[in-house]
């Protein structure tokens, strides 16, 4: 959704705002992503494909997260509001006029806001890659904020819009690498998606396939364990332990405040830093992790080529498995690159 018509056959402005009924198509998919999460969890082999399979068929370093520690103790979607989108979030400035309207002039904002943080989502992916979450997401919401300041002209924040924009980039690079088939809208004349040529039909023919399979799974023993579990903790704790550092970067400070409503005063808390800190805090599982799987994941084509392997290293946790984000390159899993 971040390139313009011109650029990716797609407009949008035009999606957000016409096609609104698709919140609940995106609602309703999240609850099955998370059943089937939660399913897969009992598998270390089901984890490790799952998480290879979510990278390679659209590049989605983000969702795939999902299957990762990062979302042991916490909600990714809360994570990343707690620990990035939080200093920027500003819901009591008024908001540009035409926010809601509806009208081409919102539309064309629409555009504008998500043309330009698509062409910075694809820098911060060369440079970075998404294995570097901490990276992406500080610089990327730095900027949306400066983006929207600059065509919104106001000062409004919410994580809805911030979700928004970067879960577009993350979906219109997806559709840069598969294709799209034609997508009009509801009134049946406006042109949401153009069709397209995807890079992977440009490498690997238009009718191509990827399948992602765990070729080979051993376990560590006991004492292979519980160096892996020392050797993990050297790795989280510099990002796990930032926390503090990073809200006061930020200025953060919890605080409550008081608003008298007729006879009555509300109290409302404002707990940003602690939030932070604990959204880092949680990272850390060294003290849960009971065994760990080491799988191999082999992506391939329709015809046998193999085009991809990838090391993938689980961790149980009572009953769950998940991937070890810490412990991981995937950059041979963006094919395209």
């Amino acid at each position: 959704m971040a390139e313009t018509k011109e650029k990716k056959g797609f407009r949008a402005g035009a999606y957000a705002v016409i096609s609104g009924v698709l919140v609940a198509v995106v609602l309703v998919g999240i609850t099955i992503f998370a059943f089937t999460s939660r399913y897969t969890a009992f598998s270390p082999d089901k984890v490790a494909q799952a998480y290879v399979d979510t990278i390679v068929q659209t590049g989605d370093g983000y969702n795939s997260y999902k299957n990762t520690l990062v979302s042991k103790n916490q909600k990714f979607g809360n994570f990343v509001i707690n620990a990035y989108m939080a200093p920027y979030v500003n819901e009591d400035a008024p908001q540009a006029e035409f926010v809601g309207s509806g009208t081409e002039e919102e539309m064309a904002a629409i555009d504008e806001v998500y043309n330009t943080m698509y062409d910075y989502y694809l820098d911060l992916l060369n440079r970075y890659g998404l294995d570097n979450y901490d990276a992406v997401f500080s610089n990327y919401f730095a900027k949306l904020t400066e983006v929207r300041r600059t065509v919104y002209k106001d000062e409004y924040m919410d994580t809805e819009f911030m979700f928004g924009a970067f879960e577009s980039n993350v979906s219109e690079y997806g559709k840069s690498l598969t294709g799209t088939a034609e997508e009009i809208a509801q009134d049946g004349k406006t042109v949401l998606q153009e069709k397209t040529t995807g890079t992977y039909q440009t490498m690997y023919g238009e009718d191509y396939r990827l399948t992602a399979r765990v070729t080979d799974t051993t376990a560590l023993s006991a004492d292979e364990v519980s160096a892996y579990i020392s050797e993990y903790k050297e790795r989280i704790s510099p990002i796990a332990s930032s926390g503090e550092a990073k809200a006061a970067q930020f200025g953060l400070e919890d605080k409550t405040t008081e608003k008298k409503i007729l006879f009555f005063t509300k109290k409302s808390s404002d707990n940003k830093k602690s939030d932070m800190i604990g959204a880092f805090d949680n990272l850390d599982c060294s003290d849960s992790i009971g065994a760990v799987d080491k799988c191999t994941v082999e992506v391939s084509l329709d015809d046998g080529t193999v085009v991809a392997t990838q090391e993938v290293y689980v961790v149980q946790i009572g009953n769950s498995w998940y991937v070890d984000e810490t412990n991981i390159d995937t950059s041979a899993l963006y094919l395209a690159k």
